[in-house]
């Protein structure tokens, strides 16, 4: 079980946002989600602002882990970060 707490930042729509929520529950770690499209225009434009210097291209899922940004569903990367 992960230490740091995890917060990913996904597109409703998004099949690779869905398999990370996916995975996440089956390893049943706990993490708090924003689906950015849902949000409202202007804080949506403030979110993007914020995460830029961790995703330039401004793709999902992004995942925080602490204070550590991992844009994309890499699934490798994000089990060896939680431990899983």
């Amino acid at each position: 079980m992960p230490i740091e707490p995890v917060q990913i930042f996904t597109i409703s729509t998004c099949i690779h946002c869905k398999a990370l929520k996916k995975m996440l529950d089956e390893h049943k770690i706990p993490y708090e989600f924003t689906d950015i499209d849902l949000m409202p225009k202007e804080e949506r434009d403030s979110f993007i602002a914020a995460i830029i210097q961790y995703n330039e291209k401004k793709t999902f899922p992004v995942v925080m882990i602490g204070n550590k940004a991992i844009v994309g569903f890499q699934e490798q990367v994000i089990r060896k970060e939680l431990g899983i």
